[in-house]
């Protein structure tokens, strides 16, 4: 069968190696008239003089690496540069069609075999086209759109100019553009344009193939005209650039003098640091830049007047003074991959972990066509989040927070649809940080507390339950640290932004400890537990953010309640404006937070029940009632603690079997709710061994046994469990470093130097020379 037979529609074909016209003319007696093709240079001449009216059409192959820089619909790859076929990961074409000649064939035919193994590609078979015989392969559909564009040689520096003008494009070429149309092979064009015309400009530039490097970047960093998820230039810079750009002596937009000097410089120390060749005190600069940016930079600031100290440093602080540094948040973005940046702006320790922590949450547009406001503070307040404002943005707040906020991107992200720009800030307070895991870390490297992330997470799966997956989207935007936090809320409320500092500072200030604190017992959502200096030795201390001042209440009243009856209930020794004080007990038995194995010895696990009898008879519940509410002192014995869900019952006080630890809580309970997953299996089973039934009702010694099995049974699982992960884990990596190995060496065989001692040309371009 032909092969413009097989393509579907008017697609664009890129010939690797052409020996004539004869493709090129059948493909466009078919409809599929949009054609490059790339020729060695030496033979160049010869195929163009054979190819009458499709001069425009052949250019020359500068190297086989240029097949990865392409943009094109078909691939054709002619003998000898088949072997191009094992770079087939690496292609971002619908089909790729390579020349059936001798034993090379057998070659390329096992990459296509390989790739149809992966799932990279489907065999579709055999076709001809321009009398020469190609395996035809379909690969998986190509990625979406991405900043890297590429312009056809066929319509050139020249046309493209043309071809915006007549579409009205608004655009500017940024730089290395005084030598235009000529572009140096491998030269790439780097393209401002403006939101509402990525599309058509995206749509010129597939137009034809081709394989003229172009980065498009929109204003406000749009899907596939980002900067590394962010605007390539502050969006408003970016706007005035656009709207103050001049005619070239090319014919294309390039911007004014003087923002042609700053975005250069912005360029040279904000995106290329240390690559940019310029001196710097902060880190040291790497040798041979692309461009001499300093010997660039000096021109131009000489032409407009300029004093320019020639430094990362000097260049940073003119750009400062002329509005051109990008906002904190930016910086930190870049910083990431900038390591200038990152010594320069972004060295700054997180505050005391034991003090409350700023955040600021923005809700965006979709969010509240999906959830109540009230939805996404209720997740807040669950995690102990303290809310000290919730403000609707206005216009002017929503443009400066949409502009400075994310790197100015308010995109999809890894979502289908975009959650849309900010409409409600919340300023809010944590207590208790939760430094985040090494696996956060590598994800979100400036992240300070992990309860942040796991509340925006907790926020999209609401949003997730109400709309599918589908339709998910990033429903909310948060701060990394307290110094993010601080920008972000005076970006968004500048008239506030002073009050809110004032009433972080007296939270900070009411939650320290006066008295000398000897040791940390736990850091909390709402509390904090130390052992401190007290007039007779030391005493634990129990200090409460100001949010969670009815939980200190609560617990004060349930000790001062149950004390006098419970002999494991310690009594209160001092009480302050946010804090009481225990005495002091040496526990020893310290339960983990988390499942490890091991059990409460079998006596104390007795003796916790007997103690919540004594509780539950009182008509009382601790609601989330735990192993880890219990401490051990060989001297005075079980004590209970952590009261602070402490509730009476307000009618019938149900069976002992049936308290909240052991049964959760009901639908209709109007009290304080722990947070997380309540009942005995979470709570009580994987710390003592046993049902609640054998707990509350087995004999000692056929607990012992049960517990016996229990530990038999998921210490085996665990090992089989560990092992199976293991043997996933190593499996996982074994499979992933053979696959980059394979392709590693795939590309490179692909890209191997073709050396063509006898170029084979069509007959018709031998007989025209």
């Amino acid at each position: 069968m032909r092969l413009a037979s097989v393509l579907p529609g008017d697609l664009r074909v890129l010939e690797i190696g052409a020996t004539g016209p004869s493709v090129a003319r059948e493909l466009a007696e078919a409809g599929h008239a949009r054609y490059l093709g790339l020729i060695p240079p030496d033979v160049l001449d010869l195929v163009r003089l054979g190819s009458p009216g499709l001069e425009h059409r052949l250019h020359p192959l500068h190297g086989t690496d240029q097949v990865l820089r392409s943009s094109t619909d078909v691939l054709l790859l002619r003998a000898p540069y088949t072997r191009l076929a094992w770079a087939l990961r690496d292609l971002e074409v619908r089909y790729l069609a390579v020349e059936v000649q001798g034993a090379a064939s057998v070659g390329t035919r096992g990459a296509g075999l390989v790739g149809r193994l992966t799932g990279k590609a489907r065999q579709v078979g055999r076709v001809t086209c321009g009398g020469a015989d190609f395996d035809l392969i379909q690969l998986e559909h190509p990625a979406p759109p991405l900043t890297r564009r590429y312009l056809s040689e066929v319509m050139g520096v020249e046309g493209l100019v043309r071809r915006l003008d007549e579409v009205g494009a608004r655009y500017a070429v940024l730089r290395w553009f005084e030598s235009l149309p000529a572009l140096a092979p491998g030269e790439d064009l780097d393209v401002l344009v403006a939101d509402e015309h990525l599309a058509t400009v995206g749509a010129v530039l597939a137009e034809e193939p081709g394989t003229i490097p172009v980065d498009l970047y929109s204003e406000t960093g749009l899907e596939g005209s980002d900067y590394q998820g962010m605007a390539y230039y502050p969006p408003a810079l970016a706007a005035g650039l656009l709207a103050r750009a001049v005619r070239h002596a090319s014919g294309c937009l390039v911007p004014a003098p003087a923002d042609h000097l700053h975005s250069l410089a912005y360029h040279a120390v904000y995106h290329k640091g240390a690559r940019s060749g310029l001196p710097s005190s902060v880190v040291a600069t790497l040798p041979d830049p692309e461009h001499d940016y300093a010997a660039v930079l000096v021109s131009l600031a000489r032409e407009r007047g300029v004093a320019l100290e020639v430094s990362l440093e000097g260049v940073d602080a003119y750009l400062a003074a002329a509005g051109w540094r990008p906002p904190p948040d930016t910086l930190r973005r870049m910083a990431e991959t900038n390591e200038w940046i990152a010594r320069r702006h972004c060295s700054v320790e997180p505050g005391p972990a034991d003090l409350p922590e700023a955040v600021a949450f923005f809700v965006r547009e979709r969010t509240l066509s999906v959830l109540n406001l009230d939805d996404v503070l209720d997740v807040l307040r669950a995690l102990e989040f303290e809310l000290v404002a919730v403000r609707e943005l206005g216009s002017e707040a929503r443009a400066r927070c949409a502009a400075d906020v994310r790197g100015g991107n308010w995109g999809r992200g890894p979502f289908r649809v975009s959650g849309g720009e900010p409409v409600v800030v919340v300023a809010a307070l944590h207590y208790g940080r939760r430094p985040p895991d090494a696996e956060v870390l590598e994800r979100y490297p400036r992240l300070t507390n992990s309860d942040v992330l796991l509340a925006k997470n907790e926020v999209r799966d609401l949003v997730r339950s109400r709309v599918g997956e589908a339709r998910a989207f990033n429903p909310v935007h948060s701060s990394d640290d307290e110094l993010e936090a601080w920008e972000y809320l005076r970006l968004a409320l500048p008239d506030g932004v002073d009050e809110l500092r004032q009433v972080a500072a007296r939270r900070k200030d009411d939650f320290r400890t006066e008295a000398p604190v000897r040791a940390v017992l736990r850091s909390g959502r709402r509390a904090k537990v130390e052992v401190v200096d007290g007039p007779d030795g030391p005493v634990v201390r129990k200090t409460f953010g100001a949010h969670a001042a009815r939980y200190l209440e609560r617990e004060v009243r349930a000790i001062q309640d149950l004390a006098p009856h419970v002999a494991a209930v310690p009594s209160v020794t001092a009480v302050g404006q946010n804090w009481f004080a225990l005495p002091y007990f040496r526990d020893v038995l310290r339960v983990p937070d988390r499942p490890d194995g091991s059990l409460v010895p079998l006596r104390l696990a007795r003796e916790m029940t007997g103690v919540l009898r004594e509780v539950h008879a009182r008509g009382l519940d601790l609601v989330d009632a735990k192993p880890q509410n219990f401490m051990f002192d060989p001297r005075y014995g079980l004590k209970l603690v952590d009261l602070e869900f402490c509730h009476r019952y307000p009618g019938e006080v149900p069976d002992f079997r049936e308290i909240y630890a052991f049964a959760g809580l009901p639908a209709d309970f109007d009290g304080d709710r722990p947070y997380g997953k309540l009942g005995y299996d979470t709570l009580w089973r994987p710390f003592v061994g046993l049902s609640r039934d054998a707990l509350l009702a087995d004999p000692a010694w056929l607990q012992h046994a049960k517990r016996a099995a229990f530990r038999l049974r998921t210490g085996t699982t665990t090992r089989a469990r560990a092992a199976a992960r293991r043997g996933r884990d190593g499996g996982r990596r074994l499979r992933s470093r053979m696959a980059t190995a394979y392709w590693d060496w795939a590309r490179a065989r692909a890209l191997e130097p073709v050396v063509v001692t006898a170029p084979r040309l069509e007959r018709p371009a031998m007989a025209n020379r």
